[in-house]
């Protein structure tokens, strides 16, 4: 009985302690990897706070409801609806990471056709670059870094590119691929996942970087390995509009609480934009179908 009562109380001091992170939304490695997760948390809490009233532990189970209940309502971006559909003729594009996989290039490039894509943007990816553009032999203008150990983001067109910049590489974070089509600016990236203080820093400078980057007509796409209401995202959202995909994840699963949307887009003040998560490729992130309407 003792025994019970003690995992009792370190299963509840291991959810306190995971939802701190969420609640303070700290800008420090590895703690705001930690922030990323607070809907997991808040369901832990929530399912520990139900499993505490159902045995009469009536102040510790509500105080895990409450706290569960916290955590869920200081992330209103996991309730948010989808961005509104574009209406006009625009720009088509697929986002995806293909986790350095040929098979995956293949089956995005058959979404791409069926979607009618203008642009593909992918990260990580595969060794064989001449293998993937092949695979995307239908958007012959291409621009960005086909090294995978760069962890960098390659832009393939179907119109041409009439602009194109790599970013310098920021210290603990990869190259930013800048390209103009057709009056629009498209800024990917992929930064790295903030497991250390100097690949939070480079992270942190990149998606800088990107808002920087975006003036006049912008989007900015990306794996970014950080959830809307992560500090920094939010800090992008504050310049920037996230195009919201509803309440849908990107990563490991689509469903909210299994998984994590971390792959994002943002877009500048008065462009139109929509996006939604697409179906699985056979990479460990879904991709998003993206229309833009330049004015």
């Amino acid at each position: 009985m003792k025994g019970a009562a003690d995992m009792f109380w370190i299963v509840g001091g291991l959810i306190l302690l995971a939802a701190l992170p969420g609640l303070l939304n700290l800008n420090l490695a590895p703690l705001e990897m930690v922030a990323n997760l607070r809907p997991q948390v808040a369901v832990a809490a929530l399912v520990f706070g139900v499993a505490a009233l159902t045995v009469g532990r009536l102040w510790t189970g509500g105080g895990a409801v409450v706290l569960g209940a916290c955590l869920l309502l200081l992330t209103p971006e996991l309730f948010a609806r989808p961005s509104p559909p574009v209406t006009q003729p625009g720009l088509k594009l697929v986002w995806a990471n293909v986790f350095k996989t040929d098979a995956v290039v293949e089956r995005l490039a058959a979404l791409a056709e069926r979607t009618d894509a203008d642009i593909v943007v992918l990260a990580e990816p595969p060794r064989d670059s001449a293998r993937t553009r092949e695979a995307l032999a239908a958007w012959p203008f291409v621009h960005g870094p086909e090294d995978p150990s760069i962890h960098g983001t390659v832009v393939f067109s179907r119109r041409p590119i009439s602009a194109r910049t790599t970013g310098a590489v920021v210290e603990g974070g990869y190259p930013l691929t800048v390209v103009d089509v057709e009056g629009v600016r498209i800024i990917a990236l992929h930064p790295p996942v903030a497991v250390t203080p100097r690949r939070l820093a480079g992270r942190n400078a990149m998606l800088r970087s990107a808002r920087e980057a975006a003036t006049g007509q912008s989007i900015v796409i990306g794996d970014m390995n950080a959830t809307p209401w992560s500090r920094q995202l939010r800090l992008t959202a504050s310049d920037l509009v996230r195009v919201s995909t509803g309440p849908g994840s990107t990563w490991f699963s689509s469903l909210p609480v299994l998984g994590l949307p971390i792959d994002q887009i943002f877009a500048t003040p008065g462009l139109q934009a929509s996006a939604r998560v697409g179906p699985g490729i056979g990479s460990d992130h879904l991709p998003l179908l993206v229309s833009i309407a330049p004015e």
